[in-house]
This record gives structure tokens, sequence and C-alpha cells, in this order.
């Protein structure tokens, strides 16, 4: 049911090849054939950077010949090649091919951007050099620069993220299903389940609409919140056929839902707000999105004021001020999404949007107004999903504007409960520990986690986070709920002044700041079982991640990522591993391949600690 972004580059690059036109003549096509098959045999066989470049340029000449050709060859190979079913094939070719051929035709494969994108979409390729160069800001940072004192008042804040409500979730469905997303009736659903769906949501499928709003329900029975912020990712993982037809009924009808809060809520755009999902296209790549960000205006106007409305109909992007000295900074950070195909028509273009700009000039206007500044974004600068080039750059935009103007930052995206840390220097300590980032759990327990939220007590001068308390429901007691006409039984899981104040003092007075955190994590080093209790509530107590034991390398690289403020500093690279081809592959995996194709790519989880979780997991989408 998995598959990787690399590896469907490479499949359609084989199909490409294999798609050679029927006009052209006979030997002609044999030749494409001969010639190129080799390549593609080789980059699957491999996983090399050369020869997935090689083939990426050898597939750009045949798809030269005819685009159409390639799509409908795609379309009967996809199947066995990526192996889904033959209805998620047409979806995926349907919306990706095109958008993916068009950009491979704009590239400078053989320049440079064959190699970045292995890199980025499979790991096949070393990371490229980080070329953006240091940024010369507005006005020089002030000297001595601090945050301020704290106001002793707190308020509570709503943290959503990950909404993905299916409405097309039937309880009684096969949540294991030959799908990328289960618990739906489809034209294969076998009569009787192997594992039947509870009407309140399963650990492999998205969020039932009851679901959502009994979460609605009783976010006020536990908090008294002042606003909310939601970070993103409104529609489900069916991104066969997420389009715009089906995506924007969906985003209408939930943040109208959501809009039954009886607070404001400050959204910020997901990679599955577009449809195709994860594209978002630039004016170097051209094509169009300004149905999303007119959509998303009108969405949002219920929330936001009219100049904040104007400036989401550009790029989804916007700035707002919801109290007097307190600005909040929603981005788009779609244009740093490595499965976003349209970044690689320019990759050059280390700005898309001028988007940093932007976000430069607002920060500076907020300095120069004593203003104090959240930024909520979705996908997180910290991710190694987000490219280099724009996460070394938006480090830089956080260390000249922190602690200051910066208070702190809010993402999703992961689904998981967790943060990662912001430093002024390259010594990574205490001391020069700058900036917070808090990544939100996700309401969605696709896949393997808990339904859940956050609620942040926060000064309402210094708008630091002096706790942050997550709520989520046992899903794992779904079938009981159904049996007993009850609902999930949300709850707090755990506070983080609490759980971990107990191992790292904290004053009363002392918010939960980047320094602090940091030290939390020198705990984790030292303490196993303090690291285990993250552990457990970095999957939102759900009891179901693959183990991150004591002296294995998943804690070492984990306590790095948390540290990894920038995405080049993450030590949980993009890569695969190359298949033993001499007889690795068991004989029920050789029995299950009838292409003799798909087992020279087929690889072992070296990091299973790290799956990314949002969209088809190990394709981003």
């Amino acid at each position: 049911m998995k598959f990787n972004t690399g590896i469907l580059l490479l499949s359609a690059a084989v199909i490409t090849v294999q798609a050679a036109p029927a006009p052209v003549h006979l030997e002609k096509r044999n030749w494409v054939i001969d010639k190129l098959k080799p390549l593609f045999l080789k980059a699957l066989q491999t996983l090399e950077c050369g020869a997935c470049v090689s083939a990426i340029a050898g597939a750009r000449e045949v798809a030269a010949l005819n685009n159409q050709w390639v799509l409908d060859a795609a379309k009967e190979l996809c199947p066995t090649l990526a192996k889904q079913s033959p209805e998620v094939c047409e979806g995926l070719v349907r919306l990706y091919g095109p958008p993916l051929i068009d950009t491979v035709m704009k590239a400078n494969i053989l320049g440079g951007d064959g190699k970045i994108m292995c890199h980025a979409m499979g790991g096949l390729c070393p990371a490229p050099a980080i070329t953006a160069g240091t940024i010369k800001f507005p006005k020089v940072k002030p000297a001595n620069a601090a945050a301020p004192s704290h106001s002793g008042k707190r308020v509570d804040v709503l943290h959503l993220s990950d909404w993905h409500v299916d409405d097309l979730y039937v309880p009684g469905a096969e949540a294991e299903c030959n799908r990328p997303t289960c618990c739906r009736k489809y034209s294969d659903s076998p009569v009787k389940p192997t594992r039947a769906a509870s009407s309140w949501g399963d650990y492999k499928c998205d969020t039932p609409i009851k679901l959502g709003k009994h979460l609605l329900d009783h976010v006020p029975k536990v908090a008294n919140a002042s606003f909310a912020i939601l970070t993103g990712d409104i529609p489900p993982h069916d991104v066969w056929i997420q389009d715009k037809s089906t995506v924007r009924p969906i985003e209408i009808r939930e943040y109208g839902t959501i809009g039954s809060l009886p607070v404001k809520v400050y959204p910020a755009v997901g990679n599955h707000e577009s449809g195709p999902s994860s594209l978002f296209p630039t004016p170097s790549s051209g094509g169009d999105s300004s149905w999303l960000y007119a959509g998303l205006a009108q969405d949002w106007s219920r929330w936001l004021p009219t100049d904040a409305v104007n400036s989401v109909k550009n790029y989804g992007a916007y700035t707002t001020s919801p109290s007097p000295g307190f600005r909040i900074i929603s981005l788009n950070t779609n244009f740093c999404y490595t499965v976003n195909f349209y970044l690689y028509a320019n990759t050059r273009d280390l700005d898309p949007h001028g988007e940093l700009k932007w976000l430069i000039q607002a920060l500076q206007a907020a300095e120069d107004a004593g203003e104090r500044v959240w930024i909520i974004s979705h996908i997180g600068p910290s991710m190694t999903d987000c490219l280099q080039n724009w996460s070394a750059q938006y480090y830089q935009v956080i260390q000249r504007y922190s602690p200051h103007v910066i208070a702190e930052q809010f993402y999703g995206h992961s689904h998981y409960d967790e943060f990662a840390l912001f430093y002024s220097s390259s010594s990574k300590n205490a001391q020069s520990a700058l900036s917070t980032a808090w990544i939100g759990p996700s309401v969605t327990p696709y896949t393997d986690i808990n339904p859940g939220f956050r609620v942040y007590k926060v000064d309402t001068k210094s708008w630091n986070v002096f706790d942050s308390e997550t709520y989520i429901a046992d899903l794992n007691q779904a079938n009981n709920w159904d049996a007993t006409n009850s609902g999930p039984n949300w709850h707090l899981e755990y506070s983080a002044r609490q759980a971990y104040g107990a191992h790292v003092p904290i004053a009363a007075d002392a918010p939960l700041s980047a320094a602090w955190w940091h030290n939390v994590t020198n705990v984790m080093e030292k303490n196993d079982a303090v690291f285990q209790q993250y552990w457990k509530y970095r999957g939102k107590s759900a009891g179901r991640l693959p183990a991150c034991a004591a002296g294995s390398a998943c804690i070492k690289e984990m306590i790095c990522d948390l540290r990894a403020g920038q995405s080049v500093d993450a030590c949980t690279k993009k890569s695969l591993n190359r298949r033993d081809l001499n007889g690795a592959e068991t004989e029920t995996e050789a029995s299950a391949d009838d292409s003799g194709i798909h087992s020279l790519y087929k690889r072992e989880e070296p990091r299973p600690w790290k799956k990314q979780l949002c969209g088809i997991p190990e394709l981003g989408l």
C-alpha cells in the first residue's frame, strides 16, 4: 500500500520510456527502449544519484515526443510498478502526470536540477549545497535585543491541526483495504470486512465528520480559549481524487463547522487544501491557484479583517493583529515543500512569490511598532520535506527577529506531538537557544496515532507560552463507544510544564522557553525514562509507534531533530537503501511481484521511528 515519492518519479520515468509513441517508426521505438530502459532499471536497482538523473533526463527526451502517450501508458503500467489499484493509479496519473511532465520539461536536469529533484523527492542524491547566501535586512538587529517582561495575566489559546475530515467515511467499512486510505465503500470492498471501522474512527483512516464535531463540542469544557490557531490540512488523504471540485466543498463545509467555536480562528494553508494536493504554482512555474486563494479568503473572512482577507487572495499568507501589541503572521510554507513539483521548474527561485521578503517587511514593521509576533504555518522549516535553501533563509529571519519580536512559532503537518528549536549560533546550547517551533498534534488518527488537540497558557504581554496541554481520545476504545452509545473520552494527556518540569525545574513566572526546552533535550540524552515519556506523548499515547530503544540510533537522531530548526541540520535525512540484489527478497515478495521490477527497489525501512504520516505514507502527497 505504501510507496515512495522517489520511486514514483522513477516509475514514471520507466513508464515514459515504455510509452514510446506508436507513430514513430518501429526501429526508432525499439532503439529508444533499448537505449533508455537500462538506465531506469539501473536507477531502480542501484538507487544511485547518477542513475536517477540519467533516468529523468532520458524520460525528458522521450516525453518531448507526446505527453498524452506517456499518460496513457502510465495508467496501464502504474498498478504493477506502484502496486496501487487501477482506480488510484488513474487518478494519480491524471492529476500529477501533466504538472510533473511540464516541470521536467522546464527544469535543467543535467545542469543540477536533476540532482535536486532526486534528493528532495527520494534521497537518491546528496543534499545540494546551500546557495541562499546571507540575507540583507532593512535594519541591523538592536543591541541586547530581549523579550519583554510578562504581565502575569494568562489566557488559553486553542491549537488545531491536520483536521483531515473524510466525508466518505463509512462506519462498518473495511479498515484494512488496498487503497492509501480506508474506511470507505469501494467497488471491490468485501461484503464482510477483515476489520470493520467504528463510527468514531480508525487508526488507518481519516477523521469521521462526527469525530470532528464532537471535538469542537468538547473544547469549551476544558478551555476558555481567547482565540484559536488552525495550522492547515482540512481535506482527507484521498490524493488520487483531490481537485478543485472535491476539496472546495469540503473546505467550505468544514471551515463553517469550525466556525461554531465561540472564538476567532486564525488559519494557515496546508498542503491538502490545494487540488491536486501539494501542488502550488509559482510565478516561475506557471499554473493557477487563484481559485484556491479566493476560496480560502472567503472561508476565512468570518475571522479575518478586510486587509488580511485581501492578502490571502495573493498566495494564502496574511498578517493580522488580534490584540494591541500582538500580531499573527500566517505563512504558506508549501513554497518550500519538496512534493510541490512546481518548485523544480526554477530551482534558482529561492523565494517563490517573494514570501520571505514579505515576511521580513512584516517583522520589521512589528519591530518598529514594538509588537510581539506569532508565526503560524503548516509545514515546519525544520522538517526534512522543506527545501533546504528556503529553510536556511527562514532560519536567518528567525535569528534576526528573535527573541524580541518573534514570541513563538506554530506548525502542523507531521501529525505527531513535537517541537523544534532555533539557535543564535552553530553552538547549540541553552544560552544560544532563541525560538521554539511548536508542532501541533493532529485531529486525524491517520496513521496509528490518537486524535488530539492542544491548549496553550499564554501571557498577554510577552505572548510566550507558559504551558502546553495536550488532549486526546483513546481510539482503541472506539468499538466500546459504539456499543455503549457513548462517545470519545477526551482527556488531558499531559501538561508539558508538569511532565518535564519534574526533571528540569522551572520558576512559576518563567515561560517554556527555547532554553528550557534545550535543557529538556539534555535530560533526554542522559535519562532514558524521560525520553520514553516524550516518545509516548509524540504518538499521543496510542502505543503504536515503533520502539525507540535506549542505546539505539533512534534516540540520537530524534534529539538531533528536536534541535534542528532548519532542515539541513536534521539527522533523519531522506535516504533509500539499496536493494540486496543477491536474494534479499522473500519468496512471498517475489511471487507477489509480477513485473520483476518492483522488487528491485523494494527497501527495508531503515528508520521506522521517522515515518512521514502526512499524505500517502512515504509518498507525502
